[in-house]
C-alpha cells in the first residue's frame, strides 16, 4: 500500500509491503435466509499476524534530497537557506529508497516491524448458476501499532499525526467455478476368506522373520539374523543408541557422545562440528548495507567481453586439503565468485586453442580441468566449440610445464567470509575455505622467493600482520627451505590463529555526508554543521568524497556519537568501519574485532 500527503505545511509519502498470516471466521446468515437464494451475503472477523516493511521517498537517484517549498515546487535546498537562491528544481522519481524505521526521523529506534491485527469484513457471494459463482467483499484490518507509516502522534514537528492505531481496508474479488464430480458406487470385493482367517492371518504374519509377530515387533524390517529383545528390536548392550550389530565400538561408557557407527566423539571432533555448525548456520542480515556504501546509481552497460579460462575448481563450502595445494600452486589461478560458489580458473586467453594448451599443461599434472568461457566475471559452457577445437587439434599432444616452485603470502585464516573492501589494494586476491571451515586469503605468485618477501612486507604495512610466505610446487605444499630461502614463519597450518588482521588499523567513524557522482560540493550551510560539531575529515576515492567524524574504537562509542549527530540536525548520519582508508561495513569491523 502507498500514500502520498502534499499540503503548504505538510509532505508526507510512503509506500509499505504488507503480509499477512491468520484465521477468519465467517457466518453466512444461512438460518435466516431461503435455500434457493441466489445472493448469500457474509460477515468476517478473525486474527491475524502482519509484518510490514515501509519505506519513502526522500531523494532523487543522484542522492539529492527533496525540500518543498511554499509555491508547490521541489528543490534541492531549503527554503529557509541563505542557498535558497542558487536552488535547483527537482521532480520526484517516485522512488521509494529509503527505509523509514532506518532513518529514525523521530527517533522511536529499532522498534518491530510486526504486529497483531484483527480483520473484520463484509461481503456476499452470487450464485450465477452453471457451477459458476462470483464473490466480492473487504474487509478492514485493525492492527495493534500506529507505526505502519512510521508516523505518530509523538513525531517530531510538521510529522505529528493522530492519536490511534493503524488500519487498512482490503477489497477483492472473485470468480469461482465447481466442477461436478459424480461418485461411483463401490464394487464389493469378493475373498474366499472369512473374516476369522483374515484375522488369523493378521494375527500370525512376521514380515522380518525376527520371531515377533508384526501386531507385537515395534522395530519392524529387522535386518536377517540379527539378534532381537521382545519387542522386536535390535539389542544395545552398551545403551548407546546404536544397536550391537552397528556398532563398532562396544562397551561405551554411560553418556558419551558417538557418531553414527557408535564410536565416542572427542573433543577435536566435536568443536569441528560446531565451528561447521556456526559457520554454516549464522546468518548476518545487515540492514544499512545500501547506506553503508552511498547511493545507488545507474551504471551504462558494459558491452561482455569474451575471454577462455580453464576451470580447475569449484567449492560452496570446504575442499579437500590436497585439491587446495594444487590449486595454489598454479602461478596464474585466480578466483571468480558467483552467488555461494567459488570457481577456481586459470589463465585468460583470446582463443580456443590457447586455452586448450593450458588444460594439457594442467593435465599432464594431473588436475582435472576444463576450458571455458568467461564473460564479465560469469563462466559459459563453450563445450562444443571447445570439441570442435580438439577434434582439429587431435594428435597435437601436451605441452609439459616447467612445474617451478610458486611462493604466495597468506594473508590469514578467518572463521567467516570477510568483506571485498577489505582487500581492496591487495593484488592477486585468490581466497579458499577448507575442510575444517576456515576461509584463507592468498595474495602474489612469485618464483623468486626475494620478490614474495618483499611483497609480504607490504601487506604488514598494510596491516596484516599475520602475513607469512607459503610454497607450492607440482601440486603439493613444500616447505621455504625446498623454495630456496630459510624458515622465517609458521610451516604448519593448523598452528595458525584464526585471524591475521592488525586490530590496531580498524576503527569505526560516523559518516555524516556524501557527495558522488556530479554533486561533488559541500553545500555552504552543510560545511558550516561540519564546522561546529568538529573532528570531520573528508575522504576522497573515485566515486566522490565522503565526511567522515570521530576514530572509535568501539562500535557502541560510535554510535553514541551517531545519536548526538543526529539530534544535532545531521539526520543521515550512520556508522561505518575504516581500514587503512577503505571503508568497510561496521558489521565487518564488529566481526574482525571479535575474531581472537
Amino acid at each position: 500500500m502507498a500514500v502520498n500527503e502534499r499540503s503548504l505545511t505538510r509532505s508526507l509519502n510512503f509506500e509499505s509491503r504488507v503480509t499477512v498470516g491468520g484465521f477468519q471466521f465467517r457466518y453466512n446468515f444461512h438460518q435466516l435466509l431461503n435455500r434457493d437464494r441466489v445472493v448469500e451475503p457474509f460477515l468476517t472477523v478473525g486474527f491475524e499476524s502482519v509484518e510490514f516493511l515501509t519505506k519513502t521517498d526522500r531523494a532523487d537517484a543522484q542522492g539529492r534530497l527533496y525540500h518543498y517549498w511554499s509555491d508547490g515546487t521541489i528543490r534541492d535546498v531549503a527554503e529557509d537557506s541563505p542557498l535558497a537562491g542558487n536552488a535547483q528544481l527537482l521532480v520526484r522519481d517516485h522512488v521509494n529508497e529509503s527505509d523509514v524505521r532506518e532513518l529514525d526521523l523521530d527517533g522511536f529506534g529499532k522498534y518491530p516491524e510486526r504486529t497483531w491485527a484483527i480483520p473484520v469484513g463484509i461481503g456476499a457471494r452470487m450464485n450465477l448458476g452453471g457451477g459458476f459463482d462470483f464473490r466480492i467483499g473487504t474487509t478492514l484490518h485493525f492492527t495493534m501499532t500506529d507505526l505502519v507509516d512510521g508516523v505518530t502522534d509523538a513525531s517530531v514537528g510538521d510529522r505529528k499525526g493522530q492519536t490511534g492505531n493503524d488500519r487498512f481496508l482490503y477489497s477483492s474479488f472473485s470468480l469461482g467455478y465447481a466442477i461436478p464430480i459424480e461418485r461411483k458406487a463401490k464394487k464389493s470385493r469378493i475373498t474366499p476368506l472369512n473374516s476369522d482367517e483374515l484375522d488369523l492371518i493378521v494375527l500370525q504374519d512376521d514380515e522380518d522373520g525376527d520371531g515377533v509377530k508384526d501386531m507385537a515387533d515395534e522395530c519392524p524390517g529387522t535386518p536377517t539374523g540379527v539378534t532381537v529383545d521382545t519387542k522386536g528390536c535390535p539389542f544395545d548392550s552398551d545403551g548407546d543408541g546404536v544397536p550391537d550389530h552397528e556398532d563398532d565400538e562396544a562397551g561405551t561408557a554411560a553418556g558419551a557422545l558417538v557418531d553414527a557407527r557408535g564410536v565416542t566423539l572427542t573433543d577435536e571432533a566435536l568443536l569441528k562440528r560446531h565451528l561447521n555448525y556456526v559457520d554454516s548456520g549464522n546468518v548476518n542480515i545487515v540492514a544499512s548495507s545500501v547506506e553503508s556504501f552511498g547511493p545507488i546509481r545507474k551504471k551504462t552497460p558494459v558491452p561482455a567481453k569474451r575471454v577462455y579460462v580453464v576451470k580447475v575448481g569449484a567449492q560452496v563450502e570446504g575442499i579437500s586439503e590436497d585439491l587446495i595445494q594444487r590449486i595454489l600452486s598454479l602461478p596464474d589461478v585466480r578466483t571468480l565468485e558467483s552467488g555461494d560458489t567459488t570457481y577456481y580458473v586459470v589463465g585468460s586467453f583470446d582463443a580456443i586453442p590457447e586455452a586448450l594448451r593450458r588444460e594439457l599443461e594442467l593435465r599432464g599434472l594431473g588436475i582435472e580441468s576444463t576450458v571455458m568461457a568467461e564473460e564479465n566475471g560469469r563462466l559459459v559452457d563453450v563445450t562444443k566449440e571447445v570439441q570442435a577445437e580438439r577434434e582439429r587439434r587431435k594428435g597435437m599432444g601436451a605441452v609439459d610445464d616447467s612445474r617451478e616452485v610458486i611462493v604466495r603470502v597468506q594473508l590469514g585464516a578467518f572463521r567467516r567470509k570477510l568483506s571485498r573492501n577489505i582487500f581492496n589494494n591487495v593484488p592477486d586476491l585468490v581466497s579458499i575455505q577448507g575442510e575444517d571451515g576456515l576461509m584463507r586469503y592468498y595474495t602474489g605468485s612469485y618464483t623468486e622467493v626475494n620478490e614474495a618477501a618483499d611483497h609480504k612486507v607490504k601487506m604488514l604495512l598494510q596491516g596484516f600482520e599475520g602475513a607469512f610466505l607459503v610454497a607450492f610446487k607440482q601440486g603439493k605444499r613444500v616447505s621455504m627451505k625446498e623454495a630456496g630461502a630459510r624458515l622465517t614463519g609458521p610451516e604448519d597450518l593448523r598452528t595458525l590463529p584464526s585471524g591475521s588482521v592488525n586490530k590496531s588499523v580498524l576503527r569505526f567513524r560516523v559518516q555524516v555526508g556524501s557527495f558522488v557522482g556530479s554533486v561533488r560540493e559541500v553545500p555552504m550551510e552543510t560545511m558550516g554543521k561540519y564546522i561546529e560539531i568538529g573532528d570531520v575529515e573528508p575522504l576522497s576515492n573515485a566515486d566522490g568524497v565522503r565526511y567522515l567524524h570521530g576514530r572509535f574504537t568501539t562500535r557502541a562509542e560510535a554510535e553514541g556519537a551517531r545519536t548526538r549527530l543526529r539530534a544535532a540536525g545531521l539526520e543521515d548520519a550512520f556508522v561505518v568501519g575504516e581500514m587503512n582508508g577503505h571503508i568497510i561495513p561496521a558489521e565487518d569491523a564488529e566481526r574482525l574485532l571479535g575474531e581472537p
